[in-house]
């Protein structure tokens, strides 16, 4: 039989604690992702919902249930009038289920906007219309470059479990 030294326990221990305790304050994020912060939801007005563009995705959900794909369009705006530039978006729940699953994807996808690239879970999913209530979440970009109001956005993602 084979047997562990002691100290090969302990250690195994201390590098499993030390690894959570990385995970839990975030020291393990993805370092191509720009640094930003949510920083909560903005009404949209009728007239503002005119400068939000239209990116529409693909998603991708498993689960017990089997393999669920479809297809959705988030609405996205960059606006770097402020100090800091801030991206806002929304997800129109319109679909039932695959609106649901569509926010399930969102939640652990990437935004692409131009040469910068952003997590995807600042997109609010919301029940209303433009000027009826609608809130889109909101993310201000920390970085010192800005992406133009016009940059090219794509939403991108892997299969995410349900």
């Amino acid at each position: 039989m084979l047997s562990i030294p002691r100290w090969a326990i302990l250690l195994a221990g201390a590098a499993l604690l030390l690894f959570g305790l990385a995970v839990h304050m975030g020291w393990l994020r993805d370092p191509s992702l720009a640094k930003a912060d949510y920083v909560g939801g903005i009404d949209v007005s009728a007239d503002d919902a005119k400068l939000y563009r239209a990116v529409p995705f693909e998603w991708r959900v498993t689960s017990n249930a089997g393999s669920f794909t479809g297809s959705d369009t988030a609405w996205v705006r960059i606006d770097d009038s402020g100090e800091r530039p801030t991206i806002c978006g929304w997800l129109l729940l319109d679909k039932g289920g695959n609106s649901i699953r569509a926010t399930r994807w969102l939640s652990e996808a990437r935004m692409l906007a131009g040469d910068m690239k952003l997590t995807a879970l600042f997109i609010a999913p919301v029940e209303k219309a433009p000027g009826d209530g609608l809130t889109a979440g909101c993310l201000r970009i920390d970085e010192p470059t800005r992406p133009a109001t016009d940059a090219p956005l794509k939403l991108e993602g892997s299969p995410v479990r349900e």
